[in-house]
Protein backbone atom coordinates (compact mmCIF):
# COMPACT_ATOMS: atom_id res chain seq x y z
CA UNK A 1 0.00 0.00 0.00
CA UNK A 2 1.28 3.48 -0.71
CA UNK A 3 0.21 6.36 1.11
CA UNK A 4 0.65 10.06 0.44
CA UNK A 5 2.32 11.12 3.78
CA UNK A 6 3.57 9.77 7.05
CA UNK A 7 0.38 11.35 8.49
CA UNK A 8 -1.51 9.05 7.00
CA UNK A 9 0.16 5.96 8.23
CA UNK A 10 -0.65 6.70 11.71
CA UNK A 11 -4.36 7.83 10.86
CA UNK A 12 -4.74 4.15 9.62
CA UNK A 13 -2.48 2.56 12.25
CA UNK A 14 -5.36 4.27 14.90
CA UNK A 15 -8.12 3.15 12.44
CA UNK A 16 -7.42 -0.09 11.37
CA UNK A 17 -4.76 -1.37 13.71
CA UNK A 18 -0.83 -2.50 12.40
CA UNK A 19 -0.20 -3.62 9.17
CA UNK A 20 1.93 -6.64 8.82
CA UNK A 21 4.73 -4.65 7.66
CA UNK A 22 6.60 -1.10 7.20
CA UNK A 23 9.04 -0.18 4.65
CA UNK A 24 10.03 3.31 5.18
CA UNK A 25 13.19 4.56 3.17
CA UNK A 26 14.16 7.98 1.73
CA UNK A 27 16.85 10.46 1.71
CA UNK A 28 15.01 13.23 4.91
CA UNK A 29 17.14 10.44 7.24
CA UNK A 30 15.45 13.54 9.93
CA UNK A 31 12.22 12.93 9.37
CA UNK A 32 12.02 8.92 8.93
CA UNK A 33 14.39 8.18 11.57
CA UNK A 34 11.92 10.46 13.85
CA UNK A 35 8.52 8.44 12.41
CA UNK A 36 10.11 4.85 12.57
CA UNK A 37 10.91 6.09 16.22
CA UNK A 38 7.27 6.89 16.93
CA UNK A 39 5.83 4.32 15.10
CA UNK A 40 7.99 1.30 16.94
CA UNK A 41 6.37 3.65 20.35
CA UNK A 42 2.93 3.28 19.21
CA UNK A 43 2.79 -0.44 17.92
CA UNK A 44 4.63 -1.63 20.81
CA UNK A 45 4.79 0.50 23.88
CA UNK A 46 7.56 0.12 26.50
CA UNK A 47 5.70 -2.12 28.81
CA UNK A 48 5.49 -4.60 25.99
CA UNK A 49 8.80 -4.56 24.90
CA UNK A 50 11.19 -6.98 27.29
CA UNK A 51 9.70 -10.01 25.72
CA UNK A 52 7.95 -8.91 22.23
CA UNK A 53 10.77 -6.20 20.69
CA UNK A 54 13.26 -7.51 18.66
CA UNK A 55 15.60 -5.51 16.67
CA UNK A 56 18.36 -6.13 14.06
CA UNK A 57 21.18 -4.41 12.53
CA UNK A 58 20.39 -4.70 8.60
CA UNK A 59 23.70 -4.22 7.48
CA UNK A 60 25.25 -7.46 9.72
CA UNK A 61 21.67 -9.35 9.32
CA UNK A 62 21.62 -12.66 10.87
CA UNK A 63 18.51 -13.57 8.91
CA UNK A 64 17.57 -16.92 10.20
CA UNK A 65 17.49 -15.00 13.78
CA UNK A 66 15.56 -12.48 11.92
CA UNK A 67 13.30 -15.58 10.47
CA UNK A 68 12.60 -17.01 13.94
CA UNK A 69 12.05 -13.44 15.50
CA UNK A 70 8.97 -13.20 12.98
CA UNK A 71 7.35 -16.21 14.00
CA UNK A 72 7.28 -15.94 17.40
CA UNK A 73 4.48 -15.33 19.40
CA UNK A 74 3.70 -12.45 21.87
CA UNK A 75 4.07 -13.23 25.49
CA UNK A 76 1.34 -11.09 27.53
CA UNK A 77 1.03 -8.68 25.13
CA UNK A 78 -1.15 -8.44 21.15
CA UNK A 79 1.57 -8.85 19.08
CA UNK A 80 5.46 -8.89 18.50
CA UNK A 81 7.63 -6.35 16.75
CA UNK A 82 10.63 -6.62 14.79
CA UNK A 83 12.77 -3.96 13.66
CA UNK A 84 15.47 -4.02 10.85
CA UNK A 85 17.46 -0.58 10.76
CA UNK A 86 19.62 0.08 7.66
CA UNK A 87 18.83 -3.48 5.32
CA UNK A 88 20.50 -3.46 2.30
CA UNK A 89 19.31 -5.94 -0.09
CA UNK A 90 22.39 -5.35 -2.57
CA UNK A 91 24.36 -6.45 0.26
CA UNK A 92 22.26 -9.67 0.98
CA UNK A 93 23.07 -13.21 -0.24
CA UNK A 94 20.68 -14.82 -2.69
CA UNK A 95 19.60 -17.88 -0.43
CA UNK A 96 18.92 -15.38 3.02
CA UNK A 97 17.65 -12.99 0.11
CA UNK A 98 14.89 -15.33 -0.52
CA UNK A 99 14.48 -16.33 2.84
CA UNK A 100 13.85 -12.70 4.03
CA UNK A 101 11.15 -12.72 0.77
CA UNK A 102 9.27 -15.54 2.31
CA UNK A 103 9.30 -14.61 5.67
CA UNK A 104 7.51 -11.00 4.62
CA UNK A 105 5.16 -12.67 2.74
CA UNK A 106 3.91 -14.82 5.21
CA UNK A 107 3.97 -13.24 8.37
CA UNK A 108 1.89 -14.05 11.25
CA UNK A 109 -1.04 -12.18 12.21
CA UNK A 110 0.52 -11.36 15.71
CA UNK A 111 3.80 -10.27 13.72
CA UNK A 112 4.67 -6.16 12.61
CA UNK A 113 7.81 -6.28 11.04
CA UNK A 114 9.20 -2.45 10.37
CA UNK A 115 12.04 -2.24 8.06
CA UNK A 116 13.50 1.40 8.14
CA UNK A 117 16.73 3.10 6.86
CA UNK A 118 19.19 5.44 8.28
CA UNK A 119 22.09 5.08 6.71
CA UNK A 120 22.12 2.52 3.58
CA UNK A 121 22.56 4.45 0.43
CA UNK A 122 19.37 1.98 -1.07
CA UNK A 123 19.13 4.19 -4.35
CA UNK A 124 20.61 3.39 -8.16
CA UNK A 125 20.36 6.64 -9.31
CA UNK A 126 18.36 10.01 -7.47
CA UNK A 127 14.96 9.16 -8.15
CA UNK A 128 15.10 5.33 -8.14
CA UNK A 129 15.99 2.32 -5.74
CA UNK A 130 18.00 -0.34 -6.89
CA UNK A 131 16.50 -3.40 -8.28
CA UNK A 132 16.79 -5.94 -5.10
CA UNK A 133 15.78 -2.93 -3.00
CA UNK A 134 12.69 -2.19 -5.05
CA UNK A 135 11.86 -5.73 -4.95
CA UNK A 136 11.77 -6.11 -1.31
CA UNK A 137 9.71 -2.11 -0.99
CA UNK A 138 7.19 -3.86 -3.76
CA UNK A 139 6.53 -6.97 -1.51
CA UNK A 140 6.04 -4.52 1.81
CA UNK A 141 3.89 -2.63 -0.03
CA UNK A 142 1.46 -5.90 -1.27
CA UNK A 143 1.86 -7.11 2.45
CA UNK A 144 1.32 -3.69 4.52
CA UNK A 145 2.98 -0.42 3.31
CA UNK A 146 5.97 1.24 1.57
CA UNK A 147 6.70 4.81 2.56
CA UNK A 148 9.22 7.06 1.17
CA UNK A 149 10.20 10.22 2.77
CA UNK A 150 11.43 12.26 0.05
CA UNK A 151 12.77 15.66 1.00
CA UNK A 152 10.19 18.44 1.25
CA UNK A 153 9.84 21.37 -0.99
CA UNK A 154 10.91 24.88 1.10
CA UNK A 155 7.30 26.26 0.70
CA UNK A 156 6.04 22.90 2.51
CA UNK A 157 8.56 22.90 5.06
CA UNK A 158 8.09 26.08 6.08
CA UNK A 159 4.77 25.15 7.41
CA UNK A 160 6.41 23.19 10.12
CA UNK A 161 9.05 25.22 11.15
CA UNK A 162 6.29 28.27 11.79
CA UNK A 163 4.20 25.62 13.67
CA UNK A 164 7.50 24.30 16.05
CA UNK A 165 8.80 28.29 16.59
CA UNK A 166 5.27 28.45 17.45
CA UNK A 167 5.54 25.12 20.04
CA UNK A 168 8.98 27.40 21.41
CA UNK A 169 7.45 30.67 22.03
CA UNK A 170 8.80 32.29 19.11
CA UNK A 171 7.63 33.48 15.45
CA UNK A 172 9.14 33.51 12.77
CA UNK A 173 7.72 34.87 8.79
CA UNK A 174 6.99 32.65 5.97
CA UNK A 175 9.70 34.56 4.26
CA UNK A 176 11.94 33.90 6.61
CA UNK A 177 11.09 30.18 7.25
CA UNK A 178 11.29 29.34 3.25
CA UNK A 179 14.80 30.92 4.03
CA UNK A 180 15.77 29.03 6.79
CA UNK A 181 14.66 25.81 4.81
CA UNK A 182 16.44 26.44 1.93
CA UNK A 183 19.82 26.94 4.01
CA UNK A 184 19.64 23.54 5.43
CA UNK A 185 18.92 22.03 1.69
CA UNK A 186 15.33 20.99 3.52
CA UNK A 187 16.80 18.67 5.32
CA UNK A 188 14.53 17.48 8.62
CA UNK A 189 17.21 17.07 11.38
CA UNK A 190 19.45 20.05 10.43
CA UNK A 191 15.95 22.07 10.29
CA UNK A 192 15.54 20.61 13.91
CA UNK A 193 18.51 21.31 14.90
CA UNK A 194 18.57 25.21 14.01
CA UNK A 195 15.35 25.54 15.40
CA UNK A 196 16.58 24.31 18.70
CA UNK A 197 19.27 27.06 18.12
CA UNK A 198 17.43 29.78 17.43
CA UNK A 199 14.58 29.70 20.01
CA UNK A 200 17.23 29.57 22.53
CA UNK A 201 18.27 32.96 21.13
CA UNK A 202 15.74 34.69 20.03
CA UNK A 203 13.75 33.83 23.68
CA UNK A 204 10.36 34.63 22.63
CA UNK A 205 10.63 37.29 19.85
CA UNK A 206 10.80 37.17 16.39
CA UNK A 207 13.16 35.10 14.80
CA UNK A 208 14.55 37.21 11.78
CA UNK A 209 16.27 36.50 8.42
CA UNK A 210 19.89 37.79 10.32
CA UNK A 211 19.46 35.31 13.12
CA UNK A 212 19.26 32.81 10.74
CA UNK A 213 22.79 34.29 8.93
CA UNK A 214 24.28 34.85 12.62
CA UNK A 215 24.14 31.42 14.07
CA UNK A 216 22.65 28.81 11.53
CA UNK A 217 25.53 26.26 10.22
CA UNK A 218 24.52 26.45 6.34
CA UNK A 219 25.54 23.90 4.18
CA UNK A 220 28.03 24.05 1.36
CA UNK A 221 25.66 23.63 -1.38
CA UNK A 222 23.57 26.44 -0.47
CA UNK A 223 27.16 28.83 -0.31
CA UNK A 224 27.92 27.25 -3.67
CA UNK A 225 24.61 29.57 -4.99
CA UNK A 226 25.46 33.18 -3.36
CA UNK A 227 29.48 32.21 -4.45
CA UNK A 228 28.14 32.06 -7.85
CA UNK A 229 25.86 34.93 -8.24
CA UNK A 230 28.69 36.88 -6.36
CA UNK A 231 31.01 36.15 -8.93
CA UNK A 232 28.53 37.02 -11.82
CA UNK A 233 27.82 40.32 -10.34
CA UNK A 234 31.75 40.85 -9.41
CA UNK A 235 31.43 40.96 -5.74
CA UNK A 236 35.59 40.22 -4.53
CA UNK A 237 34.60 41.39 -0.70
CA UNK A 238 31.90 38.81 -0.13
CA UNK A 239 33.73 35.71 -2.56
CA UNK A 240 37.30 35.98 -1.37
CA UNK A 241 35.37 36.02 2.44
CA UNK A 242 33.22 33.53 2.32
CA UNK A 243 35.60 31.02 0.59
CA UNK A 244 38.37 31.82 3.52
CA UNK A 245 35.53 31.03 5.98
CA UNK A 246 34.70 27.84 3.96
CA UNK A 247 38.35 26.81 3.95
CA UNK A 248 38.56 27.83 7.86
CA UNK A 249 35.42 25.07 8.24
CA UNK A 250 37.78 22.23 6.55
CA UNK A 251 36.08 22.66 3.52
CA UNK A 252 38.60 21.42 0.87
CA UNK A 253 39.31 23.58 -2.46
CA UNK A 254 37.86 21.08 -4.46
CA UNK A 255 34.73 20.93 -3.28
CA UNK A 256 34.31 24.47 -2.71
CA UNK A 257 34.68 25.04 -6.36
CA UNK A 258 32.64 22.07 -7.51
CA UNK A 259 29.57 23.52 -5.54
CA UNK A 260 30.19 26.57 -6.78
CA UNK A 261 30.00 24.86 -10.66
CA UNK A 262 26.96 23.59 -9.81
CA UNK A 263 25.05 26.48 -9.11
CA UNK A 264 26.64 28.27 -11.99
CA UNK A 265 24.83 25.58 -14.14
CA UNK A 266 21.61 26.57 -12.15
CA UNK A 267 22.23 29.80 -13.09
CA UNK A 268 22.87 29.14 -17.01
CA UNK A 269 19.64 27.17 -17.51
CA UNK A 270 17.96 29.76 -15.16
CA UNK A 271 19.16 32.42 -17.95
CA UNK A 272 18.62 30.50 -21.53
CA UNK A 273 15.06 29.39 -20.10
CA UNK A 274 13.94 33.26 -19.63
CA UNK A 275 15.64 33.73 -23.03
CA UNK A 276 13.22 31.12 -24.76
CA UNK A 277 10.34 31.73 -22.48
CA UNK A 278 10.40 28.96 -20.45
CA UNK A 279 8.43 28.60 -17.10
CA UNK A 280 10.03 27.61 -13.55
CA UNK A 281 7.74 24.49 -13.49
CA UNK A 282 9.26 23.35 -16.80
CA UNK A 283 13.06 24.25 -16.48
CA UNK A 284 11.98 21.72 -13.11
CA UNK A 285 10.78 19.23 -14.47
CA UNK A 286 12.95 19.37 -17.87
CA UNK A 287 16.14 18.97 -15.11
CA UNK A 288 14.19 16.61 -12.88
CA UNK A 289 15.19 19.09 -10.28
CA UNK A 290 14.10 16.86 -6.81
CA UNK A 291 11.78 19.01 -4.02
CA UNK A 292 14.52 19.85 -1.90
CA UNK A 293 16.01 21.78 -4.44
CA UNK A 294 13.30 23.21 -6.74
CA UNK A 295 14.20 26.58 -4.60
CA UNK A 296 17.12 26.91 -6.46
CA UNK A 297 15.22 28.02 -10.13
CA UNK A 298 13.05 29.84 -8.70
CA UNK A 299 15.97 31.96 -7.07
CA UNK A 300 18.11 31.51 -10.26
CA UNK A 301 15.34 33.26 -12.29
CA UNK A 302 14.93 35.77 -9.91
CA UNK A 303 18.73 36.55 -9.59
CA UNK A 304 19.70 35.65 -13.36
CA UNK A 305 17.84 38.45 -15.27
CA UNK A 306 20.67 41.15 -15.49
CA UNK A 307 23.22 38.68 -16.72
CA UNK A 308 24.20 37.61 -20.13
CA UNK A 309 23.94 34.07 -20.88
CA UNK A 310 28.12 35.12 -22.75
CA UNK A 311 29.33 36.06 -19.08
CA UNK A 312 27.97 33.02 -17.31
CA UNK A 313 29.55 30.95 -20.15
CA UNK A 314 32.85 32.29 -19.82
CA UNK A 315 32.70 31.97 -16.42
CA UNK A 316 31.89 28.07 -16.26
CA UNK A 317 34.62 28.14 -18.93
CA UNK A 318 37.27 29.47 -16.59
CA UNK A 319 35.75 27.26 -13.36
CA UNK A 320 36.15 24.09 -15.69
CA UNK A 321 40.14 24.93 -16.70
CA UNK A 322 40.21 25.25 -13.02
CA UNK A 323 38.45 22.24 -11.51
CA UNK A 324 40.64 20.58 -14.46
CA UNK A 325 44.30 21.73 -12.73
CA UNK A 326 43.15 20.85 -9.39
CA UNK A 327 42.37 17.45 -10.58
CA UNK A 328 46.25 17.09 -12.26
CA UNK A 329 48.13 19.26 -10.46
CA UNK A 330 47.11 19.68 -6.76
CA UNK A 331 49.69 21.08 -4.88
CA UNK A 332 48.49 20.76 -1.37
CA UNK A 333 45.69 22.56 0.70
CA UNK A 334 47.04 26.27 0.82
CA UNK A 335 48.05 25.57 -2.84
CA UNK A 336 44.97 24.98 -3.94
CA UNK A 337 42.63 27.64 -2.21
CA UNK A 338 45.11 30.06 -3.89
CA UNK A 339 44.09 28.59 -7.29
CA UNK A 340 40.52 28.59 -6.43
CA UNK A 341 41.10 32.58 -5.61
CA UNK A 342 42.94 33.23 -8.83
CA UNK A 343 39.88 31.29 -10.88
CA UNK A 344 37.77 33.49 -9.00
CA UNK A 345 39.40 36.76 -9.30
CA UNK A 346 39.78 35.90 -13.30
CA UNK A 347 36.30 34.99 -13.42
CA UNK A 348 35.11 38.75 -11.53
CA UNK A 349 37.12 40.50 -14.23
CA UNK A 350 34.31 39.10 -17.46
CA UNK A 351 32.28 41.57 -18.85
CA UNK A 352 29.70 41.06 -21.32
Amino acid sequence: MQLSSSADILKKLRSDGPERVYYLYGRDVGALESFAKALTGKICPKADRIMNYHRFDGSKLDVPAFHDACEMLPMFAQRVLVAVNDLNMDSVNKSDSELIYKTIGDLPETTTVVIYSTAAELYKNKRSLTDKNKRLADLCAKQGISFEFAFKRAYDLAKSIITAFEKEGCSISKFDAEYLAEQCLCETSAVKQEIAKLSAYAAGRQVTRADIDALCIKKVESDGFALAINILRQNPAFVFGRIRELAEQNYEAFAILSTISMSLNDLYRARLALSSGKTQAAVTADFKYPKNREFVVKNSMNEIQNISDMRIRKVIGILSDTDLRLKTVSGGRQADLLTLEEAAAKAMTIRG
